[in-house]
């Protein structure tokens, strides 16, 4: 397991590493933009994979400390090899919407600090993660925190986790690039001084 571990470990951290990237140096009211009443901010798309790897991360804490015990449907239910991969899949089409069920719903308004706390969250979950090698993670099969019916191994868990963060990285992405995202004093800034325009 030791070539899957870093595998997912590397994923994880090159998200993270995206995340500061991309949204490291915004100001709280950027983080907090919304495109409209309906839509994320750039915030809580961060907030809700925050949240994402938390309750996610009940299930992989049981099974590095041996509690958690399989159900009956998930030691027998015969779908397991297909929703896994099915879901990764599903992960990198961002035309595709789902709702979210209320418990992995983001804060309204997310403190300055997301993008830390995220990568704390990624250094947790990489932790705990790694502390579930000592199980076959193609053998250990978990239930969807989201739909009660869904079963995948735990090699499927974490690749479904690590695309759900890109799929919702590059929506947040999206926000900044939606017009009327207010811009920092110094983009405006160097906007005169080329002689240029730029929509604020």
């Amino acid at each position: 397991m030791a070539n899957d571990l870093e595998r997912i470990s590397d994923k994880l951290a090159s998200n993270e590493a995206e995340v500061r990237n991309a949204f490291g140096q915004l100001t709280v009211e950027q983080l907090n933009w919304r495109p409209t009443g309906e839509k994320w901010s750039v915030g809580q798309c961060i907030d809700h994979l925050i949240k994402t790897s938390e309750i996610y991360s009940e299930d992989f804490r049981g099974i590095a400390d041996g509690t958690r015990r399989s159900n009956w449907w998930e030691q027998f239910s015969p779908l397991s090899g297909f929703f896994g991969p099915f879901l990764t899949k599903y992960m990198s089409k961002d035309e595709k919407k789902v709702k979210t069920s209320e418990r992995f719903l983001p804060t309204s308004d997310v403190p300055a600090d997301i993008v830390e706390r995220f990568a704390d969250s990624q250094a947790e979950l990489r932790t705990t993660i790694e502390k579930t090698n000592q199980v076959d993670w193609n053998k250990t099969t978990l239930t969807s925190s989201f739909q009660g019916f869904v079963t995948y191994s735990l090699a499927d868990a974490y690749n479904i986790i690590a695309e759900h963060q890109l799929r919702h990285i590059r929506q947040a992405k999206r926000v900044v690039e939606t017009p009327g995202f207010p811009k920092k004093v110094f983009d405006i800034c160097e906007s005169f001084k080329l002689g240029g325009s730029r929509e604020v």
